[in-house]
């Protein structure tokens, strides 16, 4: 497995991490078998493992401290593992908030479940406005230097807040040949400032790989049976490109994940896939990408399939919190 190393000075990842979403028990069915993708992902060289709090309210973290087992007694060092907060439940939703309080009692909760007294990575989930982003930023650096904390990053930021909030060791944005805003501001920003780029949702949930087709019966605990995303037109359009695009992977003798997944891998910033895996399977056939090569022909002829696709990212951002009384004093 090939390693890239995370900035300067930074540690030595894979060049695919493995996200946890599927261990929190939102994409339904079993999680067992994601569990078990956690061990098999180290044996076949992945490092670099994603997570966070807000994924089943530590349901994911736990079931990622199960699947490493004895590795993070044995072999710590060896693994680079990602943490996200500043999510709460709030009722029935799910709301930004990085008050200072929350935010440490969130790391702390997360290294509960993890079993590891640091992690690696500890990224702000999403930006919260109502608390100023450099304020936030000197709360994360008081983590690193409790030493709960290796290094500090930002999930979802635009540029803007990522000037704001200063210097971070990963940025995290959804990256995918179905959603791909982010070039034109985001991914130069972090290729000229040095910032390593994290790429989460490459197979734009689970669109990529080619098995989800008009009509598909998600079960009643996948958050996809209900987004807009994956009914009507807008998904009828998305998987008419998704046969394009699998064509075009067959044509070339791979799989449509792996096509998928090479072109995250091929851009010039070095962007590392966050790819999940709801059984060990999945990770062999992600791992194979990682020896395609795209010429720049195919790159031209991609973007023309890709070009009327409706983007595929999340319908709804989480809010802010409304501010409080404390706040505001």
């Amino acid at each position: 497995m090939s390693r890239l190393r995370l900035g300067s000075g930074g540690p030595l990842v894979s060049r695919l991490c493995l996200g946890t979403w599927a261990l929190s028990g939102l994409w339904g069915g079993q999680i067992e078998p994601a569990v078990q993708a956690v061990r098999r992902a180290f044996d076949l060289g992945i490092n670099f493992f994603d997570t966070a709090h807000a994924y089943g309210g530590g349901a994911a973290e736990a079931g990622l401290a199960r699947g490493l087992g004895d590795l993070l007694r044995d072999h710590r060092s060896e693994l680079v593992i990602a943490t996200k907060g500043g999510l709460q439940n709030q009722g029935s939703s799910v709301v930004r908030n990085s008050d200072p309080e929350f935010l440490r009692t969130s790391l702390v909760a997360s290294l509960r479940s993890l079993g590891t007294d640091y992690v690696d990575l500890f990224l702000v989930h999403w930006p919260d406005t109502t608390i100023p982003l450099a304020e936030t930023a000197g709360v994360l650096a008081g983590f690193v230097e409790e030493g709960l904390v290796r290094r500090v990053g930002v999930s979802n930021f635009t540029v803007g807040q990522m000037a704001e909030f200063g210097p971070v060791a990963v940025a995290q944005v959804p990256y995918s040949l179905l959603a791909r805003h982010i070039e034109h501001e985001t991914l130069p920003y972090c290729q000229a400032a040095g910032v390593p780029v994290m790429g989460w949702s490459p197979l734009a949930h689970g669109l990529l790989t080619g098995a989800l087709r008009p009509g598909h019966a998600f079960a009643h605990d996948d958050w996809r049976a209900y987004s807009p995303v994956f009914q009507g037109d807008r998904f009828a359009t998305a998987v008419a490109v998704v046969d394009r695009l699998a064509a075009f992977a067959a044509d070339r003798g791979i799989s449509i994940a792996q096509l998928a997944l090479a072109w995250v891998l091929h851009h010039p910033a070095a962007v590392v896939p966050v790819v999940g895996a709801q059984v060990p399977e999945h990770l062999e056939d992600s791992l194979r990408a990682l020896g395609v090569r795209l010429s720049e022909a195919d790159l031209a002829e991609l973007d023309q399939i890709v070009a009327d696709a409706p983007p595929v990212l999340p319908d709804v951002e989480p809010p802010s919190r409304a501010p409080t009384i404390a706040d505001a004093s």
